[in-house]
C-alpha cells in the first residue's frame, strides 16, 4: 500500500477516505490522529476532531494539507463526515461492528441485499437481523439496539461536528442515551454547564437550529457563562454593570428579569448592585461567619506559657506564639527566611509540653511534606485532614468537627474561597487556628483571596514577620527576593562564603532566550548541580503563549526529557510525563495546580496511573485525564505552594502587562536550592518597579468588617 502524494503545505484537502487506524486519540475525544486510505489504495494521515471514526468507516475528510513535527505531511482536518460504505468489503467491515454480525453474517447480508442493505436495515432492524441463521429474538434486539446505537451516534456527530463539537458525541450518547440529540436541539446551553463546553460553542449550535436570540435559556446561558468566566478569575462576585456589560458583549442587551429569573431559581444571588453564582455567594458568607466567630471568641484552653520567651525567636515570633495560645484565630505573615518555619516548630513544641493536639496542614501535598520534614511533626493536605472523599465530599463539618486543640495551615495565602471555606466548615469549638502565608504572594487559584482579605480587615490578630536571620540571609535567593519586594533589582553578587544560589543571565531576543532555558532545564542545570530535571527543576513562565509561554516550553522540554515514554491512552500521555492538573476534580482527589507523574497505564489500558505529589497512586479516567496538562513548564500562578531545588524564569518584554512585583517575588521564592533568570534586564526592571493591586472583587473583609 503505497503512501498518497501530499499537496502543498496549505493547499485545501476535500475527500473520500476509509478509516484504517487510529494512531492517536486524546483523553478527551477532542482529537484524534489517523492512518486512512484513498479511493486508489494510498495512505494518508489526517489530524483533527476525528475521534469519533472507528477502523472501517468511510469519510467525507475536509481540511487542507500541513507539515507536522513527528507524522510528516498530513491533512489538518477540520471535519470528518461518515458516509455510508459503498464498496462491498467495506459493508462487510462495518457490519461487524454490530453486535452478534461477524464476518459469516456480515458476507450473507450483503449478498442478500446487494442494493439498499442499509436503508433496509434502517427500516426495520430487528427483522433483518432475526432473518440470519443462528440469531433468535434476544439476539436480533441486541444486534438492532446496536446499529441504532451507531446510526445515533454518526447523526450526534453529524450535529455537533460543524461547531467544533464532535468529539462530544460519544460522551452524550453515553450519558443521555437516545435523548441526546434532542437534548442538543433543545437546549444546547445545558453543555456549558455540563460538559465545559464554552458559550460561544453552544450559542453557534443553538442559533443553527433556529433558536431566537432573545430565547430565555440562551440570556440565562450568557449570564451564567460571564460569572463561571469571573469566578476563574478569581472574583466571586461582579458588579452588576460589569456582569450586563459582559453578557451584552455576547447576547446583545441582558434583561435585568433574566438575573431576577436566576436569582428566583436560586442559580445566582442579586444583592444590591452585586450579582454573584449562589453557591460562591454563600460559601462566602459561610466563612466570614466562621471567622467572625473564631475572632470573636475566647481562649478555647489555657496554656501556661514559659515565663521567659525562647531567647531563639525574635520578638515578632514571641508575640505570633503567644496569640496562637492565646486566641481562636491568628495570622502569621513573612517573607522567606523570616523564621516561619522555626515558629511552628516552637507551637508544636509548646503544645506538647501543655500535652495539647496539633494538627498541621497546608493545601498540598508537596507543601505538607515540606512542613512535615521542616518540624518533625506529621501534616497533611486539607482535603485529607477534613476526611475529603472522592465523590462524596469531606467527613469532617459541623457535624463530626476536627479533633486537635490546634490547628496550623501553612501556605495560607494558596487557599482559595472554596477550600477555605471547607476547612472553616470542619473547625469546632475546641479548636486554635493559626494562618501562616506570605501576603505579598500571588493570589490563589480559584476564586477569593481569604487570607489577604483577613489581614486588609484589620479584625484577626496577625504578625507580620519581617526580620531576616543571618542564615537565611546568606542566600541570594532570600536576598533577592526581598528586594524584589522593595521594589530594588535583585543582586547577583556572590552572598557570605561565596555563595550562589541566584542567577540572572541577560538574553535580549525572545527566541534566543526560549533556547536557553531549554537547555538549563534540560541539560546544564541537572548535570551541574545533580538534580532530576523532571522531579526536581521547574521552569515558570509568566504566560502562555510565545516561545517564552508555557506552551512553547512544554513542547520543547518534553520532547528532549521524556521522548521515548511508553505512550498511554493511545498516545495522549507518555509513562514519566509531569503533568498538572487544571481544575479541581473532585472524584480523584486531584486539586487544580496538583503536579503528577505518570506512571502507566491500568490493565486494560482505558485509565491513566499517576503519580500525585502527595505519595498516592491514582488511576484516572480518559475523560477526566483531559484536565491533565504538561508540567515540564508551568505558569508562576500554578506554582504557589510549589517549592522545588531548581527553578528556572524567563522574564521578558514579550510578557508584557503580566510582569509584576508580585509574580516575580512568587516565581523566585518556589526556588529552594538555586533560582536562574532569563532575560531582559529592563524587563527585569520593570517587572519590579510594578505593583498590581490583586483586582479580586471579594466581600470577605467587608463581611468581617460588618460583624465587628
Amino acid at each position: 500500500m503505497a503512501a498518497r502524494d501530499p499537496g502543498q503545505r496549505g493547499e485545501p484537502f476535500d475527500g473520500e477516505v476509509v478509516l484504517r487506524r487510529q494512531l492517536f486519540r486524546s483523553p478527551d475525544e477532542a482529537f484524534a490522529v489517523l492512518l486512512a486510505e484513498d479511493g486508489e489504495g494510498a495512505t494518508l494521515t489526517a489530524a483533527g476532531p476525528l475521534a469519533h471514526l472507528s477502523p472501517g468507516d468511510r469519510v467525507r475528510l475536509v481540511g487542507s494539507w500541513e507539515e507536522h513535527a513527528r507524522y510528516g505531511r498530513q491533512v489538518r482536518a477540520e471535519a470528518g463526515y461518515v458516509l455510508d460504505p459503498d464498496d462491498a468489503q467495506s459493508v462487510r467491515k462495518y457490519l461487524t461492528t454490530i453486535r452478534h454480525i461477524g464476518k459469516h453474517r456480515a458476507r450473507l447480508l450483503a449478498d442478500r441485499y446487494p442494493l439498499g442493505l442499509f436503508e433496509a436495515i434502517d427500516g426495520d432492524p430487528e427483522a433483518v437481523f432475526r432473518s440470519l441463521p443462528g440469531v433468535g429474538g434476544r439476539g436480533a434486539r441486541q444486534a438492532a439496539e446496536s446499529w441504532r446505537e451507531r446510526r445515533a451516534l454518526r447523526d450526534l456527530y453529524l450535529l455537533l461536528a460543524p461547531h467544533g463539537a464532535g468529539w462530544l458525541a460519544r460522551t452524550l450518547r453515553e450519558r443521555h442515551g437516545a435523548a441526546a440529540a434532542a437534548l442538543v436541539r433543545q437546549d444546547p446551553y445545558r453543555l456549558t454547564e455540563e460538559h465545559g463546553i464554552g458559550f460561544a460553542t453552544a450559542d453557534a449550535i443553538a442559533r443553527a437550529h433556529g433558536v431566537p436570540a432573545d430565547a430565555p435559556g440562551r440570556l440565562r446561558a450568557a449570564a451564567l457563562h460571564v460569572l463561571g468566566r469571573a469566578e476563574a478569575r478569581g472574583h466571586t462576585y461582579l458588579p452588576l454593570t460589569e456582569l450586563r456589560r459582559a453578557a451584552a458583549s455576547l447576547v446583545g442587551e441582558l434583561p435585568l428579569a433574566t438575573l431576577e429569573g436566576l436569582h428566583a431559581d436560586g442559580r445566582i444571588v442579586l444583592d444590591g448592585d452585586r450579582g454573584a453564582l449562589a453557591s460562591t455567594w454563600h460559601a462566602e458568607r459561610r466563612s466570614g461567619e466562621a471567622l467572625a466567630r473564631l475572632i470573636a471568641a475566647g481562649p478555647a484552653f489555657r496554656t501556661r506559657l514559659p515565663r521567659h520567651p525562647d531567647p531563639g525567636l525574635s520578638e515578632e515570633q514571641s508575640r505570633a506564639v503567644e496569640a496562637a495560645f492565646a486566641r481562636r484565630l491568628s495570622l502569621v505573615t513573612g517573607g522567606p527566611g523570616t523564621g516561619k518555619t522555626t515558629l511552628v516548630r516552637s507551637i508544636v513544641a509548646l503544645a506538647a509540653r501543655a500535652k495539647r493536639d496539633v494538627a498541621l496542614c497546608a493545601p498540598t501535598g508537596r507543601a505538607a511534606r515540606r512542613l512535615e520534614e521542616a518540624t518533625g511533626h506529621a501534616a497533611t493536605t486539607i482535603h485529607r485532614l477534613v476526611e475529603w472523599l472522592p465523590g462524596e465530599g469531606p467527613a469532617r463539618g459541623a457535624a463530626h468537627p476536627l479533633e486537635c486543640d490546634l490547628l496550623v495551615v501553612d501556605e495560607s495565602s494558596m487557599l482559595s474561597l472554596g477550600v477555605a471555606t471547607m476547612l472553616l466548615d470542619a473547625v469546632g469549638d475546641r479548636t486554635h487556628v493559626v494562618l501562616i502565608g506570605d501576603a505579598d504572594q500571588l493570589p490563589p487559584v480559584g476564586a477569593g483571596k481569604p487570607f489577604a482579605d483577613l489581614i486588609e480587615s484589620g479584625r484577626a490578630p496577625h504578625a507580620r514577620l519581617t526580620h531576616v536571620f543571618r542564615q537565611a540571609a546568606r542566600s541570594l535567593i532570600v536576598q533577592a527576593a526581598h528586594a524584589i519586594n522593595r521594589g530594588e533589582p535583585p543582586s547577583t553578587r556572590p552572598g557570605e562564603d561565596g555563595l550562589r544560589d541566584f542567577f540572572f543571565l541577560p538574553v535580549e531576543a525572545a527566541s534566543d532566550a526560549a533556547d536557553l532555558v531549554v537547555e538549563l532545564a534540560s541539560k546544564r542545570l541537572a548535570r551541574h548541580y545533580g538534580v532530576d530535571p523532571i522531579r526536581e527543576l521547574q521552569v515558570l513562565a509568566p504566560i502562555y503563549a510565545g516561545p517564552l509561554g508555557v506552551d512553547s516550553l512544554n513542547g520543547r522540554l518534553r520532547a528532549l526529557l521524556n521522548a521515548d515514554g511508553n505512550e498511554c491512552l493511545e498516545g495522549a500521555v507518555r509513562e514519566g510525563d509531569k503533568l498538572i492538573q487544571t481544575r479541581n476534580d473532585y472524584e480523584t482527589g486531584l486539586m487544580n495546580g496538583q503536579i503528577v507523574i505518570a506512571v502507566g497505564e491500568d490493565g486494560e489500558g482505558e485509565k491513566l496511573v499517576v503519580e500525585a505529589d502527595d505519595g498516592r497512586t491514582v488511576a484516572i479516567a480518559a475523560e477526566r485525564a483531559r484536565w491533565l496538562r504538561p508540567a515540564y513548564a508551568i505558569s508562576v500562578h500554578k506554582s504557589q505552594g510549589c517549592e522545588m531545588p531548581v527553578v528556572v524564569v524567563p522574564v521578558h518584554a514579550s510578557h508584557g502587562a503580566l510582569l509584576s512585583r508580585n509574580l516575580l517575588y512568587t516565581a523566585v521564592t518556589r526556588a529552594k536550592r538555586v533560582c536562574v533568570v532569563v532575560g531582559q534586564r529592563h524587563a527585569l526592571r520593570r517587572a519590579v518597579a510594578r505593583v498590581e493591586a490583586s483586582g479580586r472583587y471579594t466581600r470577605l473583609a467587608e463581611l468581617l468588617a460588618e460583624s465587628s
